[in-house]
């Protein structure tokens, strides 16, 4: 009945199935403008005994006999409760049930001469869902339309509360609902809410509250429910991706700043506090490019179905962007707060398994709280922010309270991305270079070029500071373009200084390595400078390589060019063994974390001594990083391995310091 509102069609299936149950009920609804009252619906009944209605809207008095309607006037003008049973005249007894909707009144009237009808048989035949709840939302049942609908069974429900069945963020408002047809003792509607149902699922339903008044108190509600759900899907699938995230499902940023509003009315009327947490995911970046989006975005789903376990009514998920989430906490002491964080960072700690891989990850938190902390949300995102890169920084996992002093080195944070952007045209960046050197002949055959920056704010920002960064910021192919083309005048140099035998080995950041124009402006670089590609090595991390086709495609690329390749921090990675004997490559480096401690770590030595036999089982060679003592140099010499490079032989330095310090044949 399209255009009737909820209570008129109520009403009018209440009349049909009042009919089917009494055939000897008179069942009609009429509607009430100020003083005026039509009859808008009759049963069978009514139309045999009073005739048809001659119109739409037929005037009461001229349909009704006398010694029905003058009575019933006079009952519908001073009746104040919402549900009558009484008699009515000589002849009948009346079921009325009222209905008020702004400046109209419409009154369900079940006339039956013979008993009394049953309010509780009318709700239990009506079409719509109905619950009777006290009036602090204990169920105290529902029809068997209500129970079909969501799935339960009165056992099920009877006697628990009408908010356990709510969805999260519906709970506050159906409870301000309740709680204003209680203190208002008159009905009330009720737009959406969510309503779960027993397989797991969310209707939106519009619901209508008819509170029971017993001795001037409501002593219980009817809440008569209609699933709109399929009528407004277009609307609700423009709702729902308005206010969620498409690829996990959970709630996102404009859905925290509308619900922050609720959430600080709450804190003030309750005086607690409110928590925000920023949650970052420590190395999911490096996961999501060695394996591509579709292994990350399965992981971040698995993210949001772990921490989802910690929400309630007063716990709530959102995902900001790429792998950065806010948990909400309220009404939470420091202590409560503290241990959540802990049991977020422990849940995501266990591995996680996709596609037979087993991947991990941890996790960094900053916590900023309301009021403390700021008045809005945006505020109290950047301070979360704050405190989570401040956790990153030094801890790389972990958590930590906002406070002042963080403000400074988030500023700086941003001050050294601008500065950063400057650097190569106000010539702050320098390469330094660490010697490669011959086992056997303590001879430097190749170095690698290390990038430095000196600025005149900060001075010498080490390249865990500003690599991060410029990362991040897309700076890096920028950058890493100049240290090539720096690398290529340096060979360049040696080369009219009759310097033909030293190599230099330069970094491909993972983002450089799948840039499409990598290869033609290596090949500018070599031409440009006259130099022999021989000379050239390009060191690619495991990470860069995240598609097997697209890597080998770019390999081939390079190498064409005669350019050599080596795999920088072998034994890192994830597919080590995968892909060493399909690409084309001619050097592995053992990761210095292999090295550093294996003449105390028997694992390190095992772990080093193997992929040195690997390595020449396969015709590669073998650089080994982070030597340090004599007796790492007596282990490799051993293993057979040629090549190290380390602060035993020499730490970093620039250009002219290698040159004279060093002899280069």
């Amino acid at each position: 009945m399209k255009g009737t509102t909820l209570d008129l069609t109520t009403l009018h299936n209440m009349a049909n199935y009042y009919s089917e149950l009494d055939t000897n009920a008179f069942s009609f609804v009429i509607h009430r403008m100020a003083d005026t009252y039509s009859v808008v619906f009759v049963n069978d009944r009514c139309k045999k005994q009073f005739g048809n209605l001659q119109k739409e809207h037929q005037i009461a008095k001229d349909y009704l006999p006398k010694d029905i309607w003058l009575p019933l006037k006079t009952l519908l003008e001073n009746t104040q409760s919402n549900i009558v049973t009484k008699q009515l005249g000589e002849n009948y007894k009346i079921t009325l049930l009222v209905v008020h909707e702004e400046k109209n009144s419409y009154y369900f009237c079940a006339l039956n001469n013979t008993k009394q009808a049953s309010p509780s048989v009318l709700f239990e035949h009506n079409l719509d869902p109905i619950i009777t709840i006290e009036a602090n939302g204990t169920i105290i049942n529902a029809n068997h339309i209500a129970n079909g609908k969501f799935g339960y069974k009165s056992s099920n429900i009877n006697g628990k509360s009408f908010y356990e069945f709510i969805s999260v963020f519906s709970k506050e408002t159906v409870q301000k609902f309740i709680k204003n047809t209680v203190k208002l003792q008159k009905p009330i509607e009720l737009a959406e809410c969510g309503f779960k149902t027993i397989d797991g699922k969310t209707l939106n339903i519009f619901a209508k509250s008819i509170p029971i008044i017993e001795q001037q108190q409501v002593s219980k509600i009817l809440l008569i429910l209609r699933d709109i759900t399929p009528y407004s899907l277009e609307n609700s699938c423009v709702t729902y991706l308005t206010y969620h995230d498409q690829l996990t499902g959970v709630w996102n940023k404009k859905a925290l700043t509308k619900h922050f509003q609720d959430f600080v009315e709450t804190a003030k009327q309750r005086k607690n506090k409110v928590a925000i947490m920023s949650i970052d995911l420590e190395r999911f970046k490096k996961i999501n490019e060695t394996y591509g989006s579709a292994i990350g975005d399965a992981i971040l789903c698995e993210v949001v179905n772990r921490i989802s376990r910690l929400t309630s009514e007063s716990r709530y998920l959102y995902r900001l962007n790429g792998d950065n989430f806010i948990f909400v906490i309220q009404n939470a002491t420091k202590e409560e707060i503290k241990s959540y964080a802990i049991q977020i960072i422990n849940i995501l700690k266990e591995q996680f398994i996709v596609e037979d891989l087993e991947l991990s990850i941890s996790a960094s938190i900053g916590i900023a709280t309301f009021p403390n902390d700021g008045g809005n949300i945006d505020e109290l995102i950047r301070k979360s922010n704050q405190a989570q890169l401040y956790v990153k920084e030094k801890l790389r996992s972990g958590f930590d309270f906002y406070h002042s002093d963080m403000e400074e080195q988030f500023r700086n944070t941003a001050l050294m991305e601008a500065h950063l952007r400057r650097a190569i045209e106000k010539q702050e960046l320098e390469v330094y270079y660490q010697p490669q050197i011959e086992l056997e002949t303590g001879k430097i055959t190749s170095c690698e070029a290390l990038l430095r920056w000196k600025n005149p704010k900060f001075g010498f920002v080490s390249p865990g500071q500003f690599i991060p960064i410029a990362e991040d910021s897309g700076l890096i192919i920028e950058i890493g373009d100049w240290v090539i083309e720096q690398a290529c005048k340096q060979l360049k140099e040696w080369k009219l200084c009759g310097i033909s035998n030293i190599r230099i080995a330069v970094n491909i950041s993972p983002k450089q390595f799948r840039e499409a124009k990598l290869s033609s402006k290596i090949f500018q670089y070599l031409s440009e400078y006259d130099v022999n590609p021989k000379m050239l090595e390009l060191e690619i991390t495991e990470s860069s390589m995240t598609d097997a086709e697209d890597t080998m495609i770019i390999l081939k690329q390079l190498k064409s060019m005669g350019l050599i390749i080596s795999i920088d921090d072998f034994g890192t990675g994830y597919s080590s063994l995968s892909y060493i004997k399909r690409y084309p490559i001619d050097i592995i480096k053992i990761d210095q974390s292999f090295i550093r401690d294996m003449d105390n770590d028997e694992k390190d030595r095992a772990i080093a001594k193997t992929i040195i036999h690997l390595a020449h089982s396969l015709g590669l060679d073998v650089i080994a990083e982070g030597v340090e003592k004599e007796e790492h140099v007596g282990f490799l010499k051993d293993q057979q391995c040629k090549k190290a490079q380390g602060f035993l032989f020499s730490k970093p330095v620039p250009i002219d310091q290698l040159m004279k310090n060093i002899p280069l044949s």
